[in-house]
């Protein structure tokens, strides 16, 4: 049984052999692959062959070609500074109103977002039908927080929500374009990535964010597609909002009480986690990974696809990378 077919079974609710292993190896591959930055980050062709050949040999069932948190905003006209660190762009609002005067994507090659259509399509070829191949997508909350820079955003959606859920809503239209054009590639998913949302309050997600997740879900679903909400830290207060998006699965971090996310799972959805990316695999001991798998396994009742909650830290080594993935094999 291949990660793709794995990955269809699982989410049918059908019998597999194990459940699906899928971190998000974003940098890491980067450093494993022997990639700068700048290659990793601008040149398709190498990105996509970095991704195929490192999920290919940690038998990470999924591929999922991101690069970096602001690949979108640069096709708004951000401007990134690359370093050894990584990555890092300014914002450009210097008002609400500013979003307005943006200039609109192309999706041409080239691009940003057209170069991540030119990664996906080389993945396709190369393992359609073999790894389950996710696109990306920043949600519009996280775009207007990254372009507005954070303070600001979160001031002004107390203090001014019309001029900044427009600003949100601009964000949202493209990203709506972007998932169309990755969907009609032929992959399986995509990712929505909302990092932000888990600074504000239940009743403000609700209210703001949620309906603009929910017709996201729905386009990806109506391409056949299985979404993926991504939000990091404690979620534990939300779940009953991003459950209730629809979404096929549901990305938790390693704060969220993995029995009470099964306990509000609908019959069609999934959970995707929830290893500490820090403490259970970066500075854990390759013979502690079992027993913490086997308890996600066992408190969401083989409803989880197995992750650290978020990225794998850059360091990680590649010993526990594969221990990671035999604790996986092992419950077969």
């Amino acid at each position: 049984m291949n990660g793709y077919e794995r990955t269809v079974k699982f989410l049918a609710g059908e019998k597999v052999d194990r459940p699906p292993f899928m971190p998000l190896v974003i940098d890491w591959v980067c450093i494993q692959e022997g990639l700068s930055q700048e290659e990793f980050v601008y040149d398709p062709i190498k990105r996509a062959q970095a991704y195929i050949h490192c999920c290919d040999q940690y038998n990470i069932d999924c591929i999922l070609p991101d690069s970096d948190f602001h690949e979108q905003l640069e096709d708004f006209g951000q401007k990134p500074v690359l370093s050894d660190s990584g990555y890092h762009a300014d914002p450009i609002l210097e008002d609400p109103a500013d979003v307005h005067q943006l200039p609109k994507p192309t999706f041409e090659p080239g691009t940003r977002m057209g170069n991540r259509l030119i990664t996906l399509q080389e993945v396709l070829k190369a393992r359609k039908e073999e790894k389950f191949i996710f696109g990306i997508c920043i949600g519009p909350f996280t775009e207007y927080c990254n372009a507005r820079g954070m303070e600001d955003a979160l001031c002004e959606l107390l203090d001014d929500e019309d001029a900044t859920m427009d600003g949100i809503k601009f964000f949202y239209e493209n990203g709506m374009k972007f998932i169309e054009k990755q969907m009609a590639l032929g992959i399986n998913g995509i990712q929505i990535v909302e990092p932000n949302c888990s600074l504000i309050s239940p009743a403000m997600y609700e209210e703001f964010i949620m309906p603009l997740h929910i017709e996201m879900v729905k386009l990806i679903q109506s391409y056949g597609g299985a979404s993926r909400l991504h939000i990091c830290g404690d979620t534990n207060r939300l779940l009953p909002y991003t459950l209730g998006t629809g979404t096929t699965i549901l990305d938790v971090d390693s704060e969220v009480d993995m029995a009470l996310a099964y306990s509000k799972l609908a019959d069609n959805q999934y959970l995707w986690g929830n290893l500490s990316p820090a403490e259970d695999l970066y500075l854990g001991k390759p013979e502690d990974l079992f027993p913490k798998v086997k308890k996600v396994y066992d408190d969401t009742h083989n409803r989880t696809i197995i992750a650290v909650g978020c990225d794998v830290p850059p360091p990680t080594s590649v010993e526990n990378m594969i221990a990671f993935y035999e604790a996986v094999e092992a419950l077969k």
